[in-house]
């Protein structure tokens, strides 16, 4: 998403610095708001996501992890069967990982073309997903911290003779 808002938004802020015309209807259909703006974000976010996926999980290389550690997917061979298996199933959960994000960042050009109100216009659906993705890790260290308070950490401390140390 990042990679592609960002994709979009060159092209678009260089192309507003030339004076010709066609160039300036060009630039303001690539901006944020213009007709080509939201198809090029879905086909970018899903590009980038797709190819994100395998640039950081090579299925040879998780494929021989697998196979060094001992352990194996159930039904499929070590190996080759491996990888192409791990290779399918990664292809499948991108193609939904760029299906969902896709929509995440078109439900906001959506509303607004149904409402007119612009006022979701720099509030993303992929914001919302970072915002939840925060607060769910803060929720999960906050209850870590009250669980460390059940312990008492202080008496065991006191307990220790530190002269002996």
């Amino acid at each position: 998403v990042i990679f592609s808002s960002s994709l979009l938004a060159v092209p678009s802020a260089l192309l507003r610095f030339t004076n010709v015309q066609g160039v300036a209807s060009v630039a303001q259909a690539l901006g944020p708001g213009g007709k080509l703006y939201l198809p090029l974000s879905v086909v970018l976010i899903a590009f980038f996501n797709y190819f994100y996926t395998f640039l950081q999980l090579e299925p040879d290389d998780l494929a021989n992890q697998l196979k060094r550690q001992g352990a194996s997917i159930p039904n499929i061979r070590p190996g080759k069967n491996t990888s192409e298996y791990i290779s399918q199933s990664l292809e499948r959960m991108s193609v939904l990982g760029s299906l969902f994000l896709g929509g995440l960042a078109l439900t906001p050009g959506i509303v607004e073309a149904l409402t007119d109100v612009t006022a979701l216009r720099g509030f993303a659906g992929t914001s919302l997903l970072i915002l939840v993705g925060v607060a769910t890790d803060s929720a999960r260290k906050f209850k870590a911290e009250l669980q460390m308070a059940e312990y008492k950490v202080d008496d065991l401390y006191d307990d220790m003779d530190m002269r002996k140390l």
